[in-house]
């Protein structure tokens, strides 16, 4: 039974004056009724300004009208209805639709009306205009899903999605490939541009990752220059493979920054669920050891995940621990290779950095890219140069001269902010000059430094420092970039002298490279000389200086002071 009115309205106030001023002024809620078949059956002032109605237009009509066409399919004015009538809350927060059909969200609740017998005779709805405040939510709720730069997906919305289409894959024995993104050399454009440059091409990076995939596929950036992309039911785990090389190909095209022409590369690690792993988080870490291997493997490329790759991610935990350790102690030599002009006479001495037994047959390349990964590539440059000029005092102190110490270097280590303050600090403490030092860099990192747009090549040449390009002609040359670079010396790499003298195209190429490098006023140094028959022919074509295992390997320190004490003579 229905309590009296008596019960809720205090005595003296007339429940027609109460209705009388919920139904002519109040403005700021819609209040309205519908009979038990859904027909408006009152309508207050807060009703008609909110819906547009009037009275005479509403009254009688179906509520259908407030509501928008997918909430009436969906039937869920009806489920309120239902949970209003068995005396449950009823909240009813929807879009509702106006008059004129526009949209609005609505926060109300619909409670049952029951006559004195308590039968159900109707329903009474009460709700509010809070449309501004639902976008707003809307919104914050976005952002806090989105990255900010690129539009994207952001981690926090990709850890989620990551878990779900992992089930859905489960669910419906589905293939799911999880690709990881990493742009390459993206470091050295933030540095040598700037952030804003390095801002405007992960813009169009994640524009391209997108034109590139699958209007399904879910993309996101994870955080600095790394995305990930959520690839479902691709007919096969090599499709993979094919989405791969779009991407990188989407990726190598030139970048347009500014004004200037900006080019990247990107490496690819891709994990496939359920062959590989069957849960989100184990899914993540595959495609982090593919991209890993992608990258170790000269950049460029995509790799799938495999056994081998999660073996090689625990020897590479041992060995960053062992690395370390070898910088704690001083656990590190150096062994000197000489560099002999065309008379034979001992010009230089090439520092080689050498490692304890544990990190066995692997080469110096790869225990440089692991002081770059743990951030100790400066601590080790700088050990290794204080070394090599120190030894390169003793033998001046001991007579010996005309000679200069070779250093081998990276675009990492150059572009640390430390290195030229270090670099002079060094030469102070060994009481030597820049002409004393020469400085070699491989191609690609000349190449990395040019296009980061950084000037310390030409900040060391105009220090006096000499400047040698090491294994020229190794798949990166470009006649362009040895134009620009500042250096004084090319070092000709071994590969070149394979068939030299025996074969003709070889003889050719051998003889052009080095009179290319004499009309640009360059040295060439050939490596890997290892008989007699090369030698002469490397003379005859121009060739200023050798190194190689027919002059002498590379010596430890007493061996190397012997050697030039005793006038090149091993």
């Amino acid at each position: 039974m229905t309590p009296p009115l008596t019960h809720v309205i205090a005595p003296g106030l007339a429940p027609e004056l109460l209705l009388r001023q919920i139904y002519l002024n109040v403005r700021d809620f819609a209040v309205f009724t519908i009979d038990a078949h859904s027909a408006v059956t009152s309508w207050n002032l807060g009703a008609e300004l909110v819906f547009g109605y009037t009275p005479a237009e509403i009254i009688g009509h179906g509520s259908a009208l407030l509501y928008t066409a997918g909430d009436q399919a969906d039937g869920e004015p009806f489920q309120e209805m239902t949970l209003a009538a068995r005396g449950e809350r009823a909240a009813d927060n929807r879009w509702h639709l106006r008059k004129d059909q526009s949209v609005f969200w609505a926060d109300g609740v619909l409670t049952a009306i029951r006559d004195d017998q308590g039968q159900l005779i109707g329903y009474l709805k009460i709700l509010r205009d809070i449309t501004e405040r639902k976008l707003a939510q809307d919104e914050i709720r976005r952002l806090a899903t989105i990255d900010g730069l690129t539009g994207l997906a952001n981690r926090a919305a990709f850890d989620t999605r990551r878990s779900e289409m992992v089930s859905q894959a489960e669910r419906n024995g589905q293939l799911l490939l999880l690709l990881m993104i990493d742009l390459d050399e993206f470091k050295e454009v933030n540095d040598g541009l700037g952030h804003q440059a390095g801002d405007q091409l992960l813009r169009q990076a994640a524009q391209r990752i997108r034109s590139a995939s699958r209007e399904s596929d879910y993309i996101a950036r994870l955080g600095g220059d790394e995305f990930g992309l959520l690839h479902l039911h691709p007919p096969s785990p090599a499709s993979g493979g094919v989405l791969a090389e779009k991407l990188l190909q989407h990726l190598a095209r030139p970048f347009q920054i500014g004004e200037c022409d900006v080019r990247i590369s990107a490496s690819i690690g891709i994990a496939v669920c359920p062959s590989d792993a069957d849960t989100p988080d184990t899914l993540l870490k595959k495609a982090d050891l593919a991209l890993y291997h992608a990258k170790n493997a000269g950049r460029n490329r995509y790799h799938y995940y495999t056994e081998e790759l999660d073996e090689l991610a625990h020897r590479k935990n041992t060995d960053h621990n062992e690395l370390r350790r070898v910088l704690r102690t001083g656990d590190y030599w150096l062994e000197y290779q000489p560099i002999l002009a065309a008379d034979g006479h001992t010009i230089a001495m090439e520092a080689l950095l050498r490692l304890p037994d544990f990190f066995g047959q692997q080469p110096v390349d790869y225990v440089i890219g692991l002081a770059g990964e743990l951030g100790l590539l400066p601590e080790l440059g700088k050990g290794v140069m204080r070394v090599a000029c120190a030894q390169l005092r003793s033998w001046y102190d001991a007579g010996v001269t005309g000679l200069r110490i070779c250093i081998n270097t990276c675009a990492k280590e150059l572009l640390d902010d430390s290195y030229l303050a270090q670099l002079d600090a060094i030469l102070v403490e060994f009481g030597l000059a820049a002409g004393d030092v020469e400085l070699e860099l491989t191609e690609r990192d000349a190449i990395k430094l040019e296009r980061s747009g950084s000037r310390v090549i030409e900040q060391l040449r105009e220090r006096g420092f000499m400047l040698s390009l090491d294994d020229f002609g190794t798949g990166y040359s470009s006649l362009s970039y040895l134009r620009a670079l500042p250096v004084n010396t090319i070092k000709l790499d071994k590969s070149f002298l394979h068939d030299v003298p025996g074969n003709t195209d070889g003889n050719a190429v051998v003889r052009t490279v080095i009179q290319l490098a004499q009309n640009l006023r360059l040295n060439v140094i050939a490596e890997g000389v290892e008989n007699i028959d090369q030698s002469a022919f490397l003379a005859g074509a121009g060739c200023t200086a050798f190194q190689g295992f027919l002059y002498s390997p590379s010596l430890d320190a007493d061996a190397a002071t012997r050697w030039l004490r005793q006038g090149a003579t091993p």
